[in-house]
Order: C-alpha cells, then structure tokens, then sequence
C-alpha cells in the first residue's frame, strides 16, 4: 500500500525523521500528496494499456473477428536523492549562537532536497543527466510524439496580449484550462501546477469570472482551487531565484520568449501517477567521525516517478500571463 508523505509524517515517532518529513512537506507541495510506492529495487516495469481490441457484430453462422488488446512495457528507475550534513565540532559547541548549528544545516540540506524534488518532478531528464528522473516535461513530450496530441495543448498566446488583456482573451484562456482539465482521467486533475506570475494571472481570471474557491491545507494554509484541481506556485530552484516553469519558454505563436505552461496532474498508485522508492526515506546521525572534529548526519532517499495512465497528466502551453511578479 503506498502512503503519502503527509500521512507518514503524522504517524512518524523518530524525531529526526519526523522534523526532516515536516520540512519538506513545508516546502514541497508536490510531496504532500503523491503516494510513494516502497519497490525494494532500483527499477520497476509498468505495463500500459496502449491499444484497446476491437468488437463488432456477427451474423447467425458467422464468427466474431479475432481482435486482441495491446500492452507496452516501460521501465521507470530510481534516482538517488540525499546529501551529507557535516558540521565543525567547534561550531557545534558554540555556546553563543542563536539556535543548534546542525539543526540549522540540517533544515537548510532539506530545503535543497525539497527545491531539488520540484524541480526535477517538472524538469527531470534522465537523457542528459542519467541521475535523475524523469519529470513531466519530458514525460508529456514524449505522450504527445507517442499520439497522445490532447495532452499537449496549445493556449496561442501571442507576445503582448495576456490573458488578461481582455474578455476575448480571458475566455480562450478558460476554454483551454478546461480543456487541460478534461484531458485529465476523469476530468478531476488533483494539482493545476504553474509559477507565481501565472497563478497570479490565473487567480485574477478565475476571481473576475466568479470560477475562484478556496481551501486549506494540513498546514492550515490557503489554497486556491479551481473545480477540483488546486492551484499550485511550483516555485523556483534550490538557488532561490531561478523559476521552475520559467516565463521564458519558446513556444508560443508569436516566437517571443515570454510565455509559460500549466501542468495538469492526477496522482494514483497502478493507476496514474506516484512516487516509488526502493526503501523509505533514512536519516542517519553518524555523530562525530573519526576525523575527531565534524558531526555528520546523513540523509538518503532513493526515489523516482512511475505512470501508468497516459492521461494522468497533460500540459498547456504558450500562456502570457499579465500579473505583476
């Protein structure tokens, strides 16, 4: 049975691993809800359905025609994702600073962790860096050159007319985050992930056309929702600046570099999208190491995406967003 972290988290009674949990969950929304799946292996074969049998009807006397489904294999490995948290004994020790320095590095590895996670659940690929996954990007681009065009949608946003330029331009703008939606199994996305310019600008249209509700999350924390997909700020790189989905992609109409995408997402173990993990994530406290002067602690977390349903996820692209940053 998978779990999502969030779930863990409140049942987690080592308190290492509980404030290790507690801070990504705080910095990565895509971790709150994915189900992990534990595999105990550094890869696992999916089958997709990928081509339905055909029926038909038969005279009395005649057989029906033979017709048999088609099935694809795909291989979905594991990444390796973790790092090592030294801190100088003398630091330590310190009687006079603010808080615990390892504590404090402690948090500042697992944000990095959490900005990392985002960032390769986006733009993870595997075919150039082989240590990572492989995120939605490269995912959806190969659906939609494998035929699976609808989910790989086309906002035709041309350079200078936002979709809040006018009602012509907020209306195409919805016509389209619907059809995003209903290329999703079952119409019922769980995440609508963009960057803070498009949420802002999508939050707008939504609020003017009386389509914005809202909710919290196991933080407390608002959230906006649109039908059953909550709106999601995917957010930047571990460098803090850098934006995720970037407002600089190249495929709009008009060829100027200003546009961004929206991802539609759908999680579901063996069914849609979710995590996997050869083992649960592990924190280790080495103490101090023989060197006599570093604390080391230690944190390891082989994971990686699989996906079953082609229409588990889907992208529209060449949005122009008119919010301010």
């Amino acid at each position: 049975m998978a779990w999502t972290l969030a779930e863990l988290a409140k049942i987690e009674t080592d308190t290492l691993r509980k404030s290790v949990m507690d801070t990504l969950l705080m910095e990565s929304d895509v971790m709150q809800l994915i189900p992990w799946e534990t595999i105990g292996q550094l890869a696992t074969t999916i089958i997709r359905i990928k081509d339905l049998p055909s029926v038909g009807f038969r005279l009395i006397g005649n057989a029906y025609a033979e017709s048999t489904g088609k099935f694809e294999q795909a291989v979905e490995n594991i990444s390796l994702l973790g790092g090592m948290i030294d801190t100088d004994k003398a630091i330590a020790r310190a009687k006079n600073t603010i808080a615990d320095a390892r504590a404090i590095q402690q948090v500042m590895k697992v944000k990095a962790m959490a900005y990392s996670f985002n960032h390769k659940f986006i733009a993870g690929d595997p075919t150039t860096t082989p240590a990572e996954f492989k995120g939605l990007t490269k995912r959806i681009d190969q659906l939609n050159t494998d035929g699976y065009t609808t989910q790989y949608i086309d906002n035709a946003g041309t350079a200078g007319d936002g979709i809040l330029l006018s009602t012509a331009e907020r209306n195409n703008f919805l016509n389209k985050l619907d059809e995003l939606i209903y290329s999703i199994n079952g119409h019922s996305p769980a995440f609508l992930f963009m960057n803070k310019k498009c949420l802002l600008a999508t939050r707008a249209v939504l609020r003017q056309e009386k389509y914005l509700s809202q909710d919290k999350d196991q933080f407390g924390r608002i959230v906006d929702m649109y039908g059953t997909a909550r709106l999601v700020d995917i957010g930047v790189q571990a460098d803090q600046t850098t934006e995720i989905i970037t407002n600089a992609e190249t495929l709009e109409d008009a060829g100027a570099a200003e546009s961004t995408s929206i991802y539609a997402v759908k999680f579901g173990e063996g069914e849609f999208l979710w995590g996997i993990q050869q083992y649960p994530m592990e924190i280790t406290d080495k103490g101090l190491l023989e060197n006599g002067i570093t604390y080391r602690t230690v944190v390891d977390w082989p994971l990686g995406l699989a996906m079953v349903d082609p229409r588990s996820m889907a992208r529209l692209y060449a949005i122009i967003p008119d919010a301010s940053t």
